[in-house]
């Protein structure tokens, strides 16, 4: 299982680093995705004309994102950079679709937690918050604050936003791609239960290192410089490397589960 599941990844880099007109496309579309993003979070709505710009970002940025998607996912690495976007810019509406059943369960997946949340009296705050506390209490007078309920719905939470719902989606999205949407959604047990699949499991969590782990501790963890210029260096650095972690980690990962998928 090891053996195969890193030959996969092997192969998806390989596939990747050969295919530099792929690469460009991908970091564009990442990039236009951001900066979508920023400009809708930034822009005020002052005039008529940034109320219709905040609106038409709010469509063109979820575009780019399961176009990127459907282009991170695509199965043919003979693919040229331009029958790539075409292909992404094709096949994007069938992504689209196989992912709202998925957005409305993420809603209601975080409609639940919060309401368990409210419950159990944890308000929404973070494991590390609660941790504080009960390292709070405990020196103070060695009562523990951190119960197994708090403990129980954080670990619920990070696991369905941070591993089954993504790898169910990831499953999804290639086997759409890859075919007919009506018979992806016929199958979509078997992609389900195949998503969660040892290898498949290994996978994303070899990825999950590189397109999170990483690309957090490059953005929250300060590097130490001694001067201004040197810092502003170093963080211009970080926000790259980051950028280039997080896309090439996504779609290796993406392209090593449809490898892995296809020998199945």
């Amino acid at each position: 299982m090891l053996t195969e599941s890193f030959q996969s990844i092997a192969t998806a880099t390989r596939q990747l680093l050969r295919s530099w007109g792929v690469m460009i496309v991908l970091a564009g579309l990442y990039a236009s995705l951001i900066a979508a993003l920023f400009l809708f979070v930034t822009i005020r709505e002052a005039s008529m004309g940034q109320v219709i710009l905040s609106l038409v970002l709010a469509i063109v940025a979820p575009l780019l994102f399961f176009v990127l998607q459907t282009a991170g996912a695509s199965q043919s690495p003979g693919l040229t950079a331009g029958l790539l976007l075409r292909d992404a810019l094709r096949n994007s509406w069938k992504v689209i679709a196989i992912s709202v059943p998925l957005i409305a369960l993420t809603v209601l997946v975080t409609y639940l937690l919060c309401k368990a949340q409210s419950y159990v009296g944890m308000d929404g705050r973070e494991l590390s918050d609660v941790a504080a506390q009960y390292q709070l209490r405990a020196s103070n007078d060695g009562r523990p604050a951190l119960s197994w309920s708090q403990v129980t719905l954080t670990a619920v939470r990070y696991l369905s936003f941070g591993l089954v719902l993504p790898l169910v989606a990831i499953h999804l999205w290639i086997a759409s791609v890859g075919r007919d949407l009506l018979a992806t959604i016929k199958s979509t047990k078997d992609l389900v239960v195949g998503a969660f699949a040892p290898h498949s499991v290994l996978i994303y969590t070899a990825g999950f290192v590189v397109f999170g782990v990483i690309p957090y501790l490059l953005l929250f963890r300060s590097t130490p410089a001694s001067g201004a210029w040197m810092e502003f260096t170093f963080f211009v650095a970080r926000l790259m490397l980051a950028f280039v972690l997080t896309l090439f980690g996504w779609v290796v990962t993406m392209r090593a589960l449809a490898i892995s998928a296809s020998k199945r």
